[in-house]
């Protein structure tokens, strides 16, 4: 007489292997909305407003040549300045020098000045910021290049608006060439334009606004940078 062949039994883990698979799934999901959830209820995290996309060739005013990609991991403080400048320009470098005092010694900050006048030489950028009372610091650049590079960058990347050609009859003298945005951009670690301050606003109380939010902004960057610390693509 013939016997039916035995069944295999189930293992157990084919039952509760899935099953555990899938609570898993479930609990870093649930984790995961909690995280984006406290970082988008998070009131005083800077929002992202454009993103630094390519590498830039620059002169510094030591006549160097320097790479925006030499800055990496860095949270950056930009302005757009020149050197003849008779309106606002020196009034942002002031507000800027007293920010460097406040922030220079952080390791992970830099501090970028551009002209937006192609024919500032190294050393008119030089005397430019010597004659306010910039040292040559290393985390504190002035920096000139291809003219349609530069003001592309400017706008495209870091969020400022276009250069205007200044109304001969508006002009306070040959060199009052340029309207052009004097607000102050903060760019985080990892390339994120996240704050664009307006630092020199006609409004007192809102020139003030601006301050305190651009040094708060620069706290939480610079925290920020601190707990997530960049690491290249092709880091392992």
């Amino acid at each position: 007489m013939n016997e039916s062949p035995t069944k295999p039994k189930l293992s157990p883990w084919t039952i509760w292997a899935p099953v555990i698979i899938a609570v898993l799934g479930i609990v870093v999901f649930y984790n995961y909305l909690i995280y984006r959830s406290r970082i988008d209820n998070d009131v005083s995290r800077p929002p992202i407003l454009g993103r630094l996309e390519k590498d830039l060739e620059l002169t510094e005013r030591s006549g160097k040549k320097v790479h925006l990609a030499d800055l990496k991991g860095k949270v950056l403080v930009i302005s757009w300045v020149f050197t003849r400048c008779p309106r606002g320009c020196a009034a942002v470098i002031a507000k800027l020098k007293k920010l460097h005092e406040e922030f220079g010694s952080e390791p992970g900050l830099h501090f970028l000045s551009f002209t937006l006048d192609a024919d500032d030489t190294p050393e008119m950028m030089k005397k430019f910021a010597s004659g306010l009372g910039i040292a040559d610091d290393a985390n504190w650049w002035f920096l000139n290049g291809e003219k349609d590079a530069v003001r592309k960058f400017m706008t495209r990347q870091a969020q400022f608006r276009p250069v205007q050609d200044m109304p001969e009859k508006d002009r306070l003298s040959p060199d009052d060439k340029y309207i052009h945005d004097l607000r102050v951009a903060v760019i985080d670690h990892v390339g994120h334009v996240r704050s664009l301050a307006d630092i020199l606003n006609p409004d007192p109380e809102f020139a003030k606004f601006w301050d305190e939010k651009l040094r708060k902004d620069l706290r939480y960057l610079l925290n920020e940078q601190k707990k997530t610390p960049y690491k290249p693509a092709d880091a392992k």
